[in-house]
């Protein structure tokens, strides 16, 4: 009785752990939660996760597994813009997510490196004007003027405030600028369309890093303008009650051409990222 009892209770505890695990672990895990959830958006790559704290900044000839899944985002990209009415070029693209810390300001800057390495004028825009992050991956100068400055003062040109030639000579940053009392009053007015507008006659394309989604309306006031826009959802942080979120993101806003990105896929967890 004894022998049987202590078959059982082995068999049980480690059983009722998993369940119990498994019941209150909420984040995303995999694709597939992610493709049962958001049906109607594609699944643009999976970037692997970086094990390290420094920003990983892709270079022009790297051919790690991390550059390599952006340059497959970068492909992918071109269908997706392929979708659209009258093939609209050059593209404005637009990466966002639900919260911070889901790693769009990384991939917003790795896939405008990427882009530029192609020989492609490409501008990085941050617009996330109220905890900007751009400058830190790029160790640029937190105080620089930028964005807001362009908003709140017709004077400026767009050529007064862009960095130029920040990793390599086609790739051109317009940093967030000061933190305004206002935001979403500054992106709610003719001028940011100006500077869309202007954009899009000089360069191939634009890369837009936003605000998240879940607590501002500022990505929302200002995605009319978008020709594409990738959402970032990060494996193993993302709450998958968010998804649903996304959905009616999708819906509410009559966003067309969304796509999706998974951030840090471990390759412990899955397939590894090799060839």
């Amino acid at each position: 009785i004894i022998l049987l009892g202590g078959l059982v209770l082995g068999l049980a505890l480690p059983f009722g752990f998993l369940y119990l695990k498994f019941l209150l672990y909420t984040k995303i895990n995999s694709k597939s939660e992610i493709e049962s959830i958001l049906k109607n958006i594609p699944i643009a790559a999976e970037i692997p996760l970086v094990e390290t704290k420094v920003n990983k900044s892709i270079t022009k000839n790297d051919v790690s597994p991390l550059a390599e899944a952006f340059r497959i985002l970068r492909t992918n990209l071109g269908f997706l813009r392929n979708k659209l009415k009258n093939n609209v070029k050059p593209s404005v693209i637009y990466v966002t997510s639900s919260t911070k810390g889901e790693g769009k300001t990384f991939v917003s800057s790795n896939l405008a490196s990427v882009f530029a390495a192609t020989s492609k004028k490409t501008l990085l825009i941050g617009t996330d004007l109220r905890n900007p992050q751009l400058h830190k991956t790029l160790n640029l100068d937190k105080n620089a003027t930028g964005l807001t400055n362009y908003l709140s003062d017709p004077d400026y040109k767009l050529d007064d405030l862009t960095i130029k030639n920040v990793s390599n000579n086609n790739f051109d940053v317009l940093l967030s600028g000061p933190i305004p009392p206002n935001p979403s009053e500054l992106l709610d007015n003719e001028r940011f369309d100006q500077v869309i507008k202007e954009a899009r006659s000089i360069y191939d394309y634009v890369i837009v890093d936003t605000a998240p989604t879940i607590h501002v309306s500022d990505t929302l006031l200002i995605s009319h303008l978008a020709d594409v826009l990738l959402y970032i959802v990060r494996a193993e942080f993302t709450d998958i009650k968010l998804l649903d979120h996304v959905n009616k993101l999708k819906d509410f806003n009559n966003i067309h051409n969304m796509g999706v990105v998974i951030n840090g896929i471990s390759s412990k967890g899955g397939y590894p990222y090799n060839y």
